[in-house]
């Protein structure tokens, strides 16, 4: 299941793409939609590694 921290920053990540594609129409619409979900995976190991940071800094002695 992917969360919605994972999409919102992957749509963050893509969004030149995603509007060259469909506001300004100089990039192929498939071509997006392929670098956005190549994005994805790289928004939840991005956000995965902050959640790894966030928690070790919580453990005790």
């Amino acid at each position: 299941m992917v969360r919605w921290s994972t999409i919102v920053l992957a749509l963050v990540l893509s969004t030149p793409m995603l509007w060259q594609a469909l506001v300004d129409q100089t990039l192929p619409v498939d071509t997006a939609v392929v670098r956005f979900v190549l994005a994805l995976p790289i928004a939840a190991i991005l956000l995965g590694l902050v959640r790894a940071a966030a928690g070790s800094g919580s453990r005790g002695d």
